[in-house]
């Protein structure tokens, strides 16, 4: 059994602005209060089996590895706590007029899944929401530039 979340929030901006935005997981601190810290050690695109971690205020940093990446986006898991393992995407749909979808998801399985996300629901939401709003601002911001 899975506990999952989703955001979703259309930008002002082509898909793959948006996705080169996620992509540069490093930066996120920049755009997002959800994120304090971002620790990758590769340089270069995003790739699979690339480990990277998160620090974000009131958790524990979490160690991600990325599953897929393309040019609209990834996504990555972790199993920083124990008895959960996470599956976060991040993902920007085309919608056809310069303007595109991000769709914000983490998910949550395990033996201890229900218990976690019981209670931390409602800061995980917050966290989704801040993620998508500031993705929004430096992705429409970014496609003003170009």
């Amino acid at each position: 059994m899975s506990v999952d979340f989703r955001d979703t929030i259309t930008i002002g901006a082509p898909a793959t602005v948006a996705g080169e935005i996620m992509k540069a997981v490093q930066e996120w601190p920049s755009w997002t209060a959800s994120v304090s810290r971002v620790e990758r050690p590769g340089t270069g695109p995003l790739a699979v089996g690339e480990t990277v971690v998160v620090e974000q205020p009131k958790l524990r940093p979490a160690t991600w590895t990325v599953t897929k990446v393309d040019a609209h986006g990834f996504e990555w898991a972790s199993a920083s706590v124990p008895g959960v393992r996470n599956v976060g995407g991040h993902w920007a749909i085309d919608n056809g007029d310069g303007t595109c979808t991000a769709e914000l998801t983490l998910s949550f399985a395990g033996p201890l899944a229900r218990v976690i996300t019981l209670f931390y629901s409602k800061l995980i939401r917050a966290y989704i929401r801040m993620e998508a709003e500031g993705l929004r601002t430096a992705a429409e911001a970014r496609a003003q530039e170009r």
